[in-house]
């Protein structure tokens, strides 16, 4: 299902039908809050991914190709060594006195900057993992979950709605339950068989939120 059609659901089950009440871009703005709740509720599998980039000598910072959400792992190898970088702030990287041994400690400076130190005496590679940076829904886009379970996002999406304007006709909690069955079928499948749903990016040089609505 893509935005529209989720956004379709989504008044169709909450029962509001007046542009005035809620408009279009309103009932997809709701759908996409909902979205982006599913999507940091979990280390969810599809999202990891993974990118090798190149660290010229003497070179203290490197871009990532994409956007990490968050880095679970930055591997720094140099000739035949690979050491495990342990992270740490810019702050702290700036108390640091210079050092000429081996990298030790990354930092992100920006979404997308990563800075070493110390810095590599030699070319080096680095491989980096983590969760993805995910895009809101947009026109014909769909979620990056199975299709199977796109509907958790109407339910949750009418749930708030109706909760927003003041439903006292029990459809809010049943809707708000069959959200949560969507939710528990997609952890099942997701986080205990195993799919790891790995993204790998191409070499290049460069909160736990609540489960309601």
């Amino acid at each position: 299902m893509n935005l529209q059609e989720l956004a379709d659901r989504a008044r169709s089950l909450s029962g509001i039908r007046l542009q005035s009440v809620r408009s279009d871009e309103q009932v997809e703005q709701v759908v996409n809050e909902s979205y982006q709740e599913i999507l940091g509720l979990q280390p969810w599998p599809f999202l990891r991914g993974e990118a090798t980039v190149s660290l010229p000598a003497s070179e203290p910072i490197f871009v990532l190709p994409q956007e990490f959400r968050t880095l679970t792992s930055v591997l720094l190898t140099m000739g035949s060594d690979t050491v495990r970088l342990k992270q740490t702030t810019v702050d702290a990287l700036d108390e640091y006195e210079q050092d000429s041994g081996e990298p030790a400690y990354y930092a992100r400076v920006t979404d997308r900057q990563i800075r070493v130190w110390p810095p590599p005496r030699q070319e080096a590679s680095v491989e980096v993992k983590g969760q993805l940076e995910y895009d809101l829904l947009k026109g014909s886009a769909v979620p990056v979950f199975a299709e199977q379970f796109h509907p958790v996002l109407a339910y949750r999406a009418a749930t708030r709605m109706l909760v927003e304007e003041g439903d006292d006709s029990g459809r809010s909690e049943s809707y708000q339950l069959e959200a949560s069955g969507y939710l528990q079928r997609m952890e099942k499948y997701y986080l205990a068989s195993g799919d790891i749903g790995l993204i790998r990016i191409g070499s290049s040089r460069r909160g736990r939120l609540a489960r309601r609505y």
